[in-house]
């Protein structure tokens, strides 16, 4: 009887490659391969279109000196009006820097000193620090005024009326300037303006009805 012995190779591992990669395994069995896995995977579905998420839209905060003005145009009593007057006035000075501040009384100064060239000088850099204050341009246009200059004075209440148009003083001096520069239309315009942003102003009503007469021809 004849017996036929198979032999098994071992290789020893590299000692270089200190790996189980370099180690040579004899050969094992042979195994019919099993078939092929038939189960379908299921179809990958893109995510759902999920919609934006649009945040709600948020209330705008109201401007406290655009309602001020507008009770003041809705005042029913004289004693309402003046509080109000105070109110919008004192709106419209707020959030000024300090230098602004001090800016402001040296031109206050200036002018009761009649240094109208030191009080423009010192509203111009207020203007500089702060240009969108209207009532800085009201200022300024009260000083060239008073320095006989009502082409500048008028200038900047243009400016001024276009930041703040309901700014009843603003619209008292643009009067006063017209009605010395003779133009009386312009003058009664302005004068009827106040009554619209201000109607209770004091002494409004009677001036509309001197420039109108004064503008037709009629003794008062």
């Amino acid at each position: 009887m004849r017996f036929t012995v198979r032999s098994r190779a071992v290789v020893k591992p590299c000692l270089l490659f200190s790996s189980a990669a370099f180690v040579v395994l004899a050969p094992l069995p042979a195994f019919p391969a099993p078939p092929p896995h038939t189960t379908s995977l299921p179809t990958p579905q893109p995510p759902a279109h999920t919609p934006p998420q649009v945040a709600p839209p948020t209330k705008s905060k109201p401007n406290p000196l655009l309602e001020a003005s507008k009770a003041l145009r809705n005042a029913t009593k004289p004693a309402e009006a003046r509080a109000l007057e105070r109110q919008v006035e004192t709106l419209r000075q707020k959030g000024l820097s300090a230098s602004t501040r001090l800016l402001l009384e040296n031109a206050d100064s200036s002018l009761k000193a009649h240094d109208y060239r030191k009080a423009e000088a010192a509203l111009d850099n207020a203007l500089v620090l702060q240009p969108d204050k209207a009532f800085i341009r009201r200022g300024r246009a009260r000083v060239r005024y008073a320095a006989g200059d009502f082409e500048g004075a008028i200038s900047d209440l243009g400016v001024a009326l276009h930041l703040d148009p309901d700014d009843p003083l603003s619209w008292q001096l643009l009067s006063q300037i017209e009605e010395e520069r003779h133009n009386m239309r312009a003058a009664l315009q302005a004068a009827q303006q106040v009554l619209v942003v201000d109607p209770l102003a004091s002494g409004a009503a009677k001036r509309v009805k001197t420039l109108q007469a004064s503008l037709d021809g009629r003794a008062i």
